[in-house]
């Protein structure tokens, strides 16, 4: 006989009392008081019985018929009972894996490498079919958020030359036109704290501040830029940026817990979508782009290093303490700007 010793809920109240339920040799079971040993209810055989799977030495729950449950702390003889009616469960190898140091850390070992699978390869894919999907609308929603919090703070209206402006929209056009389904727009903006800048909004609004016009000799080298911005619009980098800092959000939401963190995301989102720290990958993207479009054109596609050379030069020039540049924002190394070399 197996004795054990736990709390009784007779599945009609909350209330419980003390319980004693004995197991014996032919699997009859007996349910009895614990203060005065008085029987409750019998079983004929353990089949009718249900036992919950051990989690550590969390306490165990055995299910009778009518709704009855006896919950026991005493681990070790539920084990023996199962072990001497040869019943186990389908999780009993959850309690087997804990137990054993090596399988905890096999298991902690495979648990770092998934979650470094997830980031890797699986928030990527994810973020990439997400925005694909996305309605227009979503991305003009952002985009539109964006530029009137940049406006706010630290854009000002352009004062380039209406003729220059002009001048390079006329330019800017045929590229326009070949992506209509894109709808790319380029504005202008002045911004002494920004400098030499251009960006793509998610909706395919591409902005370019009045000090990158400025430092242009050569209305090609600012359109191999709106090649390089046009290649961000069309594979729906900065959305898909987004999407995957909000899934890595939320997932360190879901196992901290904490809501805040995530709420402060949306907040932070116009300063995300302008960062435009593109990961390499996006930036070979934009870049493989543009070179593919200035060489269908017979554009020289030195322009774009020789403008990204000269901002280079520029922003060592200034020094640091100012927010950052063209080339900060979109890595640009000698490696890279080699591609663009005649």
């Amino acid at each position: 006989m197996i004795e054990i010793r736990g709390q009784l809920y007779d599945g009609k109240t909350s209330a419980r009392m003390g319980a004693v339920c004995r197991i014996y040799d032919n699997g009859a079971a007996h349910l009895e008081r614990a203060d005065t040993g008085r029987r409750i209810t019998s079983f004929a055989g353990i089949e009718e019985v249900r036992f919950s799977p051990r989690l550590a030495d969390t306490p165990r729950y055995l299910n009778f018929p009518g709704g009855m449950q006896f919950e026991t702390e005493d681990n070790e003889a539920v084990d023996r009972v199962l072990k001497r009616f040869r019943r186990r469960g389908g999780l009993d190898f959850v309690h087997l894996l804990e137990s054993k140091k090596r399988y905890v850390l096999a298991a902690l070992a495979a648990m770092v490498l998934f979650i470094a699978l997830f980031i890797r390869y699986g928030v990527p894919a994810a973020a990439r079919t997400i925005a694909f999907h996305l309605p227009a609308r979503v991305s003009q929603i952002a985009a539109e958020q964006t530029l009137s919090t940049l406006d706010k703070a630290v854009f000002r209206p352009s004062e380039l030359d209406p003729a220059v402006r002009e001048g390079l929209e006329a330019h800017f056009q045929p590229l326009i036109s070949t992506h209509s389904p894109h709808s790319l727009r380029v504005v202008f903006r002045k911004s002494d704290r920004i400098g030499p800048n251009a960006f793509a909004l998610p909706d395919g609004t591409i902005v370019f501040t009045d000090k990158m016009v400025e430092m242009a000799e050569d209305d090609d080298e600012l359109l191999a830029v709106l090649a390089h911005e046009a290649g961000h619009v069309v594979h729906r980098h900065g959305m898909r940026r987004l999407i995957q800092d909000s899934l890595l959000a939320f997932a360190l939401m879901a196992v901290t817990g904490d809501v805040s963190g995530t709420s402060e995301l949306f907040y932070a989102m116009p300063i995300m979508l302008t960062e435009l720290a593109y990961s390499r990958q996006f930036e070979r993207e934009a870049d493989q782009y543009a070179l593919h479009y200035l060489k269908s054109r017979n554009i020289d596609t030195a322009h774009f290093a020789r403008l990204m050379r000269r901002i280079d030069q520029w922003r060592q020039n200034r020094g640091e303490g100012r927010l950052p540049s063209y080339l900060s924002t979109h890595p640009a190394t000698e490696k890279r700007l080699r591609r663009f070399d005649p």
